[in-house]
C-alpha cells in the first residue's frame, strides 16, 4: 500500500459528531484503523 494515496475526507462534524472517510485501504486495514481509533476515544473519556 502507498501511504501517499491514501485520502482523509472529513463528510460531517459538529460539537459531539465526525464522519471522516479514508481511503482507499487494503482489506482489513480499516478495521484495524477503526479499533485504534476506538480505544483511543474510550480511553479519552
Amino acid at each position: 500500500m502507498d501511504i501517499n494515496n491514501i485520502k482523509i475526507k472529513v463528510e460531517d462534524l459538529s460539537d459531539n459528531y465526525g464522519k471522516f472517510i479514508i481511503e482507499p485501504l487494503e482489506k482489513g486495514y480499516g478495521i484495524t484503523l477503526g479499533n485504534s481509533l476506538r480505544r483511543t476515544l474510550l480511553s479519552s473519556m
